[in-house]
C-alpha cells in the first residue's frame, strides 16, 4: 500500500493549507461572491493503492464484453476517438470517522462509461456489469441500470488537463463523483456486462465537514485563530451551511468560501478566539439544503471528525507546549531526561550525568568519549540533540 498526503494536508509535502483569510476578511465579507472549487495540483493529490503500480504491457487494451452484441477491444487512441467529458469531482477515501484527511479535487476527462456500454450494445437481458483492474481489484456486480442513468461516471484518461499519471490509474481510471475512493477503479483493463442481478450498490458520501487547519496534537496559543476546513456531500446534494462548536453544545455559522458544484468539496472557514489552556476539542458540521444536519454519532459524524489539540504556548517551537515541556526555553522535542528528574537534559543543571550519577565529572567525559563521532541521535552524548557526538557536545559538557 502507498499513499502521499493531500492537499489538505500540512507541510510542505502536502501541499498548502488552505488560504482564506483574505476571503473571510475581504471578498466573501463585502459580497464579492464565492470562489471556485480549488483544484489539487497533480503532485499533491494523494495516492492510495494496495499493491503498488502495475506495469502497463505496451500492448494494453480496453475491453467491454460478455453479454453485448458488439464486443469492444480498444487501444488508448481508440479510446480518445469517443466523445470527451470533463467532469470537476472531488475523491475522498472512505474513512468515516478520524482526522485521517485523504482528499483531493480534479478535473477528470476522459470517455462515459455510459457511452462505451451503449457502443458495444448490451442484450436485453443485460443486468449488471463488473469492472477489473490491471492490478487484480474487481469492483461488481454494479446494477447496469444505474450506469446508463448517469453521464457523469467516467472511464478517465485527463486529469487537471495532464495525461492521468501511472500512480493515478493510468491508462484509464473509473470517476464515480459523489462516491468513496474504493469505487474509483484504478488501471481498468476490462468492462464485462453480465445477466446476473446486481450486487453492488455504489455508496454515495454522506453530508460531512472536516477540519484541516488544526490537527490532532497541535499545540495553538491563545488569540485569534482561522479555523478552515472543507465539507463533502454526494449523490449531488449542495451544502448550504457549516457549522463551527469548541463544546459540542453550541454552534455558530462559518464561513463558506467556495461556489457549489455537485460532487465537490466546498471550503469553510471560522474566526474563533475561545482557546482554552490545556486540552481542547473542536467540531464542524454541515447542513444541507433539505435543512438536514450532519449527524451527530456514528460514521460521518460530526463527533467523528473531531479534532483535539492543546491550547498553550510553544516557546522553543519544538512542538511540546510550555506546560509539559520538560525544558520550554529550549527546543527538545524529544524530551530526553537522562537522570529522570523531570528536568529535560538541555535544562538540567546536574546533567549531562552520562555516566548515570550526578554530579558532571572526569566519567562524563570519558562516557561522552566512548560515544565520540557517533551518527546516533538516540544516543546520551549527543547532548545539543544535533544528531551527532562531537566538538559542540565536548564544548556543552565543559560548561558544566
Amino acid at each position: 500500500m502507498s499513499h502521499r498526503a493531500s492537499s489538505l494536508g500540512k507541510g510542505p509535502a502536502a501541499g498548502q493549507r488552505i488560504l482564506v483569510c483574505a476571503i473571510v476578511l475581504g471578498c466573501a465579507a463585502v459580497g464579492h461572491g464565492l470562489e471556485e472549487p480549488p483544484l489539487t495540483p497533480l503532485d499533491d493529490f494523494f495516492v492510495f493503492n494496495h499493491e503498488g503500480i502495475p506495469d502497463i504491457p505496451a500492448d494494453w487494451r480496453l475491453t467491454v464484453d460478455g453479454a453485448v452484441d458488439r464486443p469492444l477491444v480498444l487501444d488508448v487512441e481508440a479510446v480518445r476517438q469517443y466523445p470527451a467529458v470533463t467532469e470537476m469531482a472531488t475523491l475522498e477515501c472512505a474513512w468515516s470517522r478520524g482526522p485521517l484527511l485523504w482528499v483531493g479535487n480534479a478535473n477528470w476527462t476522459g470517455v462515459s462509461l455510459k457511452t462505451l456500454i451503449e457502443a458495444a450494445g448490451p442484450s436485453p437481458d443485460a443486468a449488471s456489469i463488473s469492472i477489473v483492474a490491471l492490478d487484480g481489484y474487481a469492483l461488481g456486480n454494479i446494477d447496469l441500470g444505474e450506469i446508463m442513468g448517469r453521464d457523469d461516471i467516467l472511464l478517465a484518461y485527463e486529469m487537471n488537463g495532464q495525461e492521468l499519471p501511472p500512480e493515478q490509474g493510468y491508462p484509464l481510471r473509473l470517476v464515480v463523483p459523489g462516491a468513496g475512493g474504493f469505487h474509483w477503479v484504478q488501471w481498468v483493463t476490462r468492462i464485462e456486462v453480465k445477466t446476473a442481478n446486481a450486487s453492488w450498490a455504489f455508496d454515495h458520501f454522506r453530508p460531512h465537514a472536516r477540519i484541516s487547519s488544526v490537527e490532532d496534537g497541535d499545540v495553538l496559543p491563545p488569540g485569534t485563530h482561522i479555523i478552515s476546513g472543507m465539507v463533502m456531500a454526494g449523490d449531488g446534494v449542495e451544502i448550504t451551511q457549516v457549522e463551527f462548536s469548541d463544546d459540542g453544545v453550541t454552534w455558530e455559522a462559518a464561513e463558506l468560501l467556495t461556489e457549489f458544484v455537485p460532487n465537490v468539496w466546498r471550503h469553510w472557514a471560522f474566526v474563533w478566539d475561545g482557546i482554552q489552556l490545556g486540552g481542547n476539542v473542536i467540531y464542524a458540521r454541515a447542513i444541507d439544503e433539505t435543512g438536514a444536519v450532519q449527524r451527530e454519532e456514528g460514521g460521518y459524524s460530526w463527533r467523528g471528525f473531531a479534532v483535539t489539540f492543546t491550547g498553550d504556548v510553544d516557546t522553543d517551537g519544538d512542538g511540546v507546549a510550555d506546560s509539559v515541556d520538560n525544558c520550554p526555553s529550549l527546543a527538545n522535542a524529544d524530551q530526553r531526561d537522562s537522570d529522570g528528574n523531570g528536568f529535560g537534559d538541555l535544562c538540567d543543571p546536574n546533567c549531562p550525568g552520562l555516566d548515570g550519577a550526578n554530579p558532571v565529572n572526569f566519567f562524563d567525559f570519558a562516557a561522552l568519549g566512548s560515544e565520540w563521532r557517533s551518527a546516533d541521535p538516540n544516543t546520551p552524548g549527543d547532548l545539543n540533540g544535533d544528531g551527532a557526538v562531537d566538538l559542540r557536545d565536548l564544548r556543552r559538557l565543559g560548561q558544566y
